[in-house]
């Protein structure tokens, strides 16, 4: 199994290292694998295991799977808030999968707290939960240490049945995290306690549901600045190539900007009409196994490229073999990019081979301006 730059190593490392050892005896980390695909749930917990495995020799850390008789037809749920089927399933599954792993959770300690497989945590972010408790003499059923999601939601143990038992009920009506209001009002909280600060930070950059981007990141994080660790591009091997734009570029923000492998330096360019395309042809076809594409700004995905697709054409094409320093004219859709973002590992789309140019290109007037600030290909070895 690839386990290269897996998040959920990250989030268990940053966990395990941001807590005392002294707390280690009185913290259950539950891991739940419920991929669809049961060889990669084994690969995965048998990964987990041998990475920490003095954890879970010691109980502190369970490796637990779904099964499949916890799902109903997931094919047919109903269709709320105008989302796509794929969404929908997607939603209902995780919703089970939280009811499933919520409910094995009960037993195990006096709280209990909800975290993803992307996040970090914050320095000292045991203590900050505790005083949090200590300090909130409101009666509570929920208390929250992030504003993402269902990341960083507290609950007592004792309820989490009635938790579970909600989300098994409602589990086709809305997503997890909308589900949060209706269960605290119906256990008597009438407004939600938020952290002063929030202590978890989402990292990844796509979910486990295709085409959808991380959420915007969580600028009351606390140890803000240590992210620089986990957003910074992986580098590519990017090969030579001659770049073409019909964009209008903004001052000294020039195209090769977006592939010089600087993270500090970037292509920024005026608003796009549709079919206006950036361009990289490369000296001879190249066989890629990866390729990400991150456009606009870092914190707030302002000027982003949206409404954009990645396109190839092949060095196959008649027109590249008679003038190998042009692109061919017939283009093919590769991807489309979500929120102007792409990385075709997390995505699953198969690349073809003798790629000879990769263009991003504009599919409708973008009002917007756009910053393209990394492509970064991997090169088949």
């Amino acid at each position: 199994m690839n386990t290269e730059r897996l998040y959920l190593f990250d989030t268990l490392d940053s966990i395990l290292e941001k807590m005392p050892e002294v707390e280690h005896h009185q913290t259950t980390i539950v891991v739940m694998v419920s991929d669809a695909n049961k060889t990669y749930n084994n690969e995965l917990s048998t990964s987990v295991y041998e990475r920490y495995k003095a954890f879970c020799d010691h109980g502190m850390i369970h490796v637990i799977n779904t099964i499949d008789c916890i799902y109903p037809d997931l094919d047919n749920v109903k269709q709320t808030f105008n989302d796509s089927q794929s969404r929908l399933k997607w939603q209902a599954k995780q919703n089970k999968d939280f009811a499933f792993m919520i409910l094995y959770s009960r037993n195990l300690s006096e709280f209990y707290i909800q975290l993803e497989d992307d996040v970090i945590v914050a320095t000292d972010f045991i203590q900050d939960i505790r005083n949090v408790i200590a300090s909130t003499s409101q009666t509570w059923f929920l208390l929250e240490f992030s504003r993402l999601g269902f990341i960083g939601k507290l609950f007592r143990s004792s309820d989490l049945e009635f938790v579970s038992m909600f989300l098994l009920k409602h589990y086709d009506l809305a997503p997890c995290d909308f589900l949060l209001g209706a269960m605290r009002h119906k256990r008597g909280q009438k407004k939600p306690f938020h952290a002063n600060y929030s202590l978890f930070q989402h990292i990844g950059r796509f979910s486990s549901l295709k085409n959808k981007l991380m959420p915007v990141l969580d600028n009351t994080y606390k140890d803000g600045l240590e992210l620089d660790l986990y957003l910074d591009m992986p580098t590519g091997d990017n090969p030579p190539a001659k770049i073409k734009t019909s964009l209008i570029t903004y001052r000294g923000h020039i195209p090769k900007h977006a592939y010089d492998n600087d993270n500090a330096t970037y292509f920024w360019a005026k608003t796009a009409s549709k079919d206006d395309h950036f361009t990289l042809n490369f000296e001879k076809p190249h066989n890629f196994s990866r390729i990400i594409i991150a456009t606009g700004a870092v914190e707030t995905r302002k000027d982003s490229f949206y409404h954009s697709s990645l396109l190839y054409s092949e060095s196959t094409s008649s027109e590249a073999f008679d003038n190998k320093s042009s692109c061919a004219s017939k283009f093919f859709n590769l991807v489309d990019l979500v929120y102007g973002e792409i990385d075709t590992k997390a995505t699953g789309t198969v690349i073809p081979n003798n790629i000879k140019c990769l263009r991003l290109l504009a599919t409708k007037g973008i009002k917007n301006w756009i910053i393209i600030r990394d492509i970064q290909l991997f090169v088949k070895q």
